[in-house]
């Protein structure tokens, strides 16, 4: 019996000794307690969201972890309290007894750290999980939520499952797939021949954006490992930066071709829905679903102006030709127009047509807004007259993404929408010169 019982004992033992905290404890952490433990927001005066900052004590001055005893340690005291007003996450559910029990295990073996770097951060050495694979044929068209024209205007690279797929431009026939991408791919932007940025994510569970050389998809960069998904994305016009945001409220901004971060802010208390570089490269928007736009130095990461004329959540956002004013349309179908200061632009409220959510924004001269709506419109806007110039094509579905395209005095229209299907429309023309359903297989 006094065998089997310290038998027992032994392997219980080199059980919890083999816990990683990298592959295991890591991720918990990640969900459930960063967030509220980060950099610009380190509640109780504690971080978690970098190694040797988890191991420092917070205002408490308790020490966080205190190895082989998980009843000395804060951190693992917070998490298993009974105390409501005590435990953590606070204002959220108590972690699962499995996961409490493996942190408790954890401590209790040594609280080893199986990384080198203890300056990194904790999403940078969560190892990358192997994605799903995308289906070979579709079953069914799948809704296509992103979209990009790469520099020669010849391959249009569009959102998939798991996956970013390339297309002939003049053909509408599928020349490759690029897979182990985010599940939900958001947002594209084609910087060059060689490098295509992919940002998506799952809602509520991860964020990512990628580098990628289309030519060779094995030659890719990961930039960012959100906690949430990444709903926005956008490089200057210049190449050489690329900025994304989401559903953490962060603006993250890269140096190009290196993908160096630049900067990082958080400049909204919500969601950010729509992102635009000023022609110029000088400057960012970004619209809110806290009801405000921003306009920000790109060189800084620097709040230059905030716009509260909304009363609903932003969705887009664009400037002006000249990058001094900018437009934003929301929720509830009305664009406004404001200056460099955040200032209103007198009669500068437009509205499309409908309470309908305001897409995507453009402009097809100094005057002329374009928009593509929720109701499956797209339109340009007479600005000075505030009334609808032109609708250039009307579909059954909301229209997720929209490009424009000019070579010589010709001007496409390239559009996705939530039926699979890319148009691309020329200015004069009733029809579509090109469309095609983007999933393979159809």
């Amino acid at each position: 019996m006094l065998r089997t019982l310290l038998f027992l004992s032994l392997t219980a033992l080199a059980s919890a000794a083999e816990i990683s905290f990298s592959r295991q404890i890591a991720p918990i952490l990640i969900d459930q307690c960063v967030e509220c433990h980060r950099s610009g927001k380190a509640k109780g005066g504690y971080r978690l969201d970098i190694i040797e900052q988890m191991l420092k004590a917070g205002d408490s001055k308790t020490s966080p972890l205190v190895a082989s005893k998980p009843d000395e340690s804060e951190l693992y005291r917070l998490i298993a309290t009974h105390e409501e007003d005590d435990r953590m996450p606070k204002k959220a559910d108590a972690l699962p007894e499995k996961e409490m029990k493996l942190i408790h295990e954890w401590i209790a073996s040594g609280a080893k750290i199986d990384v080198a770097d203890k300056k990194a951060a904790l999403r940078s050495i969560v190892p990358e999980q192997e994605k799903a694979q995308a289906p070979e044929k579709y079953p069914h068209p799948l809704p296509v939520t992103a979209l990009a024209l790469n520099p020669t205007g010849t391959t249009l690279a569009c959102s998939g499952y798991f996956e970013t797929t390339l297309w002939d431009a003049a053909t509408g026939k599928l020349q490759a797939r690029i897979g182990g991408m985010p599940e939900r791919v958001l947002a594209l932007a084609w910087i060059s021949k060689t490098q295509l940025a992919v940002a998506g994510g799952v809602p509520g569970r991860s964020g990512e954006v990628w580098l990628v050389n289309p030519m060779k998809p094995t030659e890719r960069k990961r930039l960012v490992s959100a906690r949430d998904c990444l709903l926005a994305m956008v490089a200057s016009p210049d190449g050489k930066l690329l900025a994304c945001g989401g559903a953490d409220n962060q603006v993250r901004c890269f140096e190009l071709p290196s993908g160096k971060l630049k900067w990082q802010i958080e400049p909204h208390a919500d969601w950010i829905m729509g992102m635009a570089f000023s022609p110029d490269s000088q400057h960012l928007a970004t619209a809110s679903r806290d009801r405000t736009a921003k306009r920000i130095d790109a060189s800084k990461g620097e709040i230059m102006a905030t716009f509260t004329g909304h009363t609903c959540a932003v969705l887009s956002v664009a400037f002006s030709p000249d990058s001094k004013e900018t437009i934003s349309g929301d929720v509830e179908g009305e664009i406004r127009r404001w200056d460099s200061s955040g200032d209103a632009k007198k009669d500068g409220t437009l509205k499309p047509g409908g309470r309908t959510e305001m897409l995507v924004l453009g402009f097809l001269d100094a005057e002329t807004p374009l928009v593509a709506m929720g109701s499956g419109a797209v339109v340009s806007m007479d600005a000075k007259g505030r009334k609808t110039k032109d609708q250039i094509t009307r579909y059954e579905d909301r229209v997720n993404a929209l490009l424009l395209q000019r070579y010589g005095k010709t001007v496409r229209i390239i559009t996705v929408c939530h039926d699979g299907k890319v148009r691309i429309h020329e200015i004069g023309k009733a029809q579509p010169v090109l469309q095609f359903l983007a999933s393979p297989g159809w």
